[in-house]
């Protein structure tokens, strides 16, 4: 079963990144799918400027309180669209789980800004 599970989350990484190294230079990207019944459980954005010669990181983490509803699906949305944003790495959690870790890295002396939309039942 977890084997299904990264074989799938590989394939649709892989997509995105194809997808997004076309004419459209957005880093954005999605892990898993939508289904019926979904609702929308949290948006929130994740910006951090520029710093001179350097690359900035940021950790974003997603922790259900109370009612723990199964994540079926990522979106993250990159803002800067000319290429120069950042990218996001699912570090744990993610679809099929309760909880989801983000990381987010610049590209040297850039800043970036993402939207996630975290969707789930």
């Amino acid at each position: 079963m977890q084997a299904y599970f990264f074989t799938t989350l590989l394939l649709v990484s892989l997509a995105a990144v194809s997808h997004s190294a076309g004419t459209n230079q957005s880093h954005s990207v999605a892990w898993g799918g939508r289904m019926f019944r979904d609702t929308h459980l949290e948006r929130v954005i994740i910006t951090e400027k520029s710093r001179f010669l350097r690359v900035v990181t940021r950790d974003y983490h997603f922790q259900q309180i109370g009612l723990q509803r199964r994540i079926t699906q990522i979106v993250v949305t990159d803002q800067v669209r000319n290429g120069g944003g950042g990218y996001a790495h699912l570090v744990a959690g993610g679809p099929n789980s309760h909880f989801v870790k983000i990381h987010f890295k610049s590209q040297r002396n850039k800043g970036f800004s993402f939207i996630v939309d975290i969707y789930g039942i």
